[in-house]
């Protein structure tokens, strides 16, 4: 993909997962005032919130052609091979800072193929 193509990609991937982290922010912010009134009805709607948050970053991850795979319980990495880029979600750092997400690069160098003993 030329490098154009791909900023855009990359703009559009992170306008759409910054709203996704942006709308489930302002969810959490009424989790906590339900929560001082009503916490049955708090934790419910949390727990909606986070399968619908889930979902929606999946979803759109899938539209732009990523597939998912698991690194551990900190993080996701999503790879698409037609844009070259790979997002990392609820990244943790080794010195312990904690990232919604980083978009990557990368080149495909080549494939290994497949043989028959």
């Amino acid at each position: 993909m030329e490098p154009n193509g791909m900023d855009s990609v990359v703009q559009e991937i992170m306008v759409t997962l910054d709203s996704l982290f942006l709308a489930e922010k302002q969810a959490r912010l009424q989790v906590s005032a339900l929560e001082e009134r009503q916490y049955p009805l708090a934790a419910t709607f949390e727990m909606v919130r986070e399968m619908g948050a889930g979902s929606a970053i999946e979803d759109a991850l899938a539209g732009f052609g990523f597939e998912y795979y698991s690194v551990d319980e900190d993080a996701e990495l999503w790879i698409s091979d037609e844009h070259g880029l790979m997002v990392f979600l609820f990244f943790t750092a080794p010195d312990g800072r904690y990232y919604n997400y980083r978009i990557v690069a990368f080149d495909v160098v080549g494939e290994e193929e497949e043989t028959s003993a």
